[in-house]
């Protein structure tokens, strides 16, 4: 499968934006908050990751480009209780 190349910074959702990182994958940012990256899998599979303060991140699983942002989005939103007891 062929995946086509995204332009440098795409809107996915309102506010949520998916831009092309320097450590390859994509960044996911909302409102200017970096909340999570993607990157490439096998064929339409994208490797999801919720970013969490003080920790090297989350995988959540792989999805299509799409579904992980919002895997992404929906993992941020819900929150987890980290270590130190704040909320990510």
């Amino acid at each position: 499968m062929e995946r086509s190349v995204l332009p440098a910074k795409r809107e996915i959702l309102p506010g949520v934006i998916l831009k092309v990182s320097v450590m390859g994958g994509y960044s996911v940012e909302r409102e200017d908050d970096y909340i999570g990256w993607i990157h490439a899998g096998i064929g339409d599979r994208w490797s999801a990751y919720v970013r969490r303060p003080g920790t090297s991140g989350e995988l959540l699983g792989r999805y299509t480009q799409d579904e992980a942002v919002k895997a992404i989005v929906s993992a941020w939103e819900a929150g987890a209780v980290l270590p130190n007891g704040c909320r990510a």
